[in-house]
Order: C-alpha cells, then structure tokens, then sequence
C-alpha cells in the first residue's frame, strides 16, 4: 500500500470537513445543505439545489412555538428540490412572542442578499424574487415581516398563521398565501381569516383551507404533508419564477 504524504492527507481531511459542514447531504441525490448564522435566530440551516443554473428565488422558513428549524426540514426539502434556495430557522427564544419570529425573518432575508455576494451561493440567488414563509409563529412573523419589508418581497406565506402582538398588515406588498387547517383549534379559522382580511387591497392575496389539517400538520410531527407542500411549491412557482 502507497504511503500518503502529509500533503495529500491535509487535502483529504479538509475535503471531508467541507463535505460535513458545506456541502451535498448524504440524505439526498439533489438537495445540498449547509448550517450557518443569522442573526436574531439560534441557529439557521440552508437547502438548496446541488446544481443551480443561474440564480433562483430564495425563501425564508420557520416553525412556531418550541419549533426549530428541524421541524420544517421535511418542507425545506421539498421546496428546495423543486429550484429554491431555503433559509430554515430557529429563534432565539422559542417560548418568545411573535416578534422574535419577525425578526428572524427579517434577519434571514438580509443573510440571503448577503449570501448572494460571496461563498458557495454567490451570484446564485435572486434578490428581486424573495419571500418569507412560517409555519405557526412562524407564520405570524412572516406576515409581520412582510409588513415591515414591503417591496423587498415578492411572496409571503402564513402556514396556520397564529399571532398576538400586531394589528396591521398595510405594508404588506407581495403575493401572500395563507394556509388554514380545519380541525385547527390553535390558530382557528377565525384568526387565519382576519389575518387574511387585514391584507391590503390590490395585492394578489389566496386563503387556503385544508380540511383534515390541524396545527400540527405544518410540521416533523404532522401528517399531511404532501397536500400542504404542493399547496406551498405550486405558490412559489407561480409568484417567484
């Protein structure tokens, strides 16, 4: 057996640790991940296309209460895999009010314009086509967010939208789509739908009921998935691409 010089055993070691911490996931054939920071959030992982040609749409992703970004991963990989760049995270406070998860999204949104001008992801995000997507407090930070970040989006999606803090979403400017469960007792039909109606007038706006879906279907821990994410990849291509 050929001995290895120090030289190439330096290579190899730092071969496996990009491959670790930036790089293709060994739990899929074309969806590539990588952990990274943002601020106003605990910890944030990226998904997206191992192979991008051009520059693509990007979203923001989190879950809700004493959610982190591993509860939304199932969804991250689906939306990743159909051509977007995702940005799953976890806020600093997961028993906090809804505008942490506010201020997640709108940190996340900064790290995606950034990530687009150096590292891996550089030249392959496109910045005039980006959303905010939640599940839960999620949810209701992505509204909110969407609020405060106006023209800076081009779509916002509210999964089970459950909030307490804001009043208004007159800012909001991007096509927003919200998901509403029927046998959801937590964020009701009634909050889901007054959301919906605190929309401003003259955006593309669609409220969206899934009728076997209840709180937990947005996340790790739900059961109907495939209906949701459909839903989700269907209103990102129509208003991103």
């Amino acid at each position: 057996m050929r001995k290895l010089n120090k030289s190439t055993l330096i290579i190899l070691v730092l071969s496996l640790v990009a491959l670790i911490g930036y790089g293709c996931d060994s739990g899929s054939s074309s969806v590539c991940t990588a952990t990274t920071t943002v601020s106003n959030t605990a910890g944030a992982k990226l998904y997206y296309p191992c192979t991008i040609s051009g520059a693509i749409p990007a979203t923001t992703m989190m879950s809700g209460f004493m959610g982190t970004y591993s509860e939304v991963e199932w969804l991250a990989r689906d939306v990743a895999s159909n051509g977007y760049v995702v940005l799953a995270m976890t806020p600093t406070n997961l028993l906090g009010m809804v505008s942490g998860w506010r201020a997640a999204h709108q940190s996340g949104i900064a790290k995606l314009k950034s990530l687009n001008t150096s590292g891996t992801l550089r030249g392959k995000i496109n910045t005039s086509k980006l959303q905010v997507c939640g599940h839960s407090k999620g949810g209701g930070g992505a509204l909110w967010a969407s609020s405060n970040l106006g023209s800076q989006l081009k779509s916002t999606i509210g999964m089970a939208p459950w909030q307490e803090e804001f009043l208004s979403l007159s800012g909001v400017r991007a096509a927003t789509l919200i998901q509403a469960g029927g046998l959801d007792t937590l964020a009701t039909g009634v909050m889901t739908l007054n959301e919906f109606n605190l929309l401003p007038f003259g955006i593309t706006k669609d409220y969206q009921l899934f009728p076997t879906a209840d709180h937990m279907s947005w996340s790790s821990l739900g059961t109907n998935h495939p209906a949701l994410s459909a839903s989700v990849v269907s209103w990102m291509n129509r208003n991103l691409k």
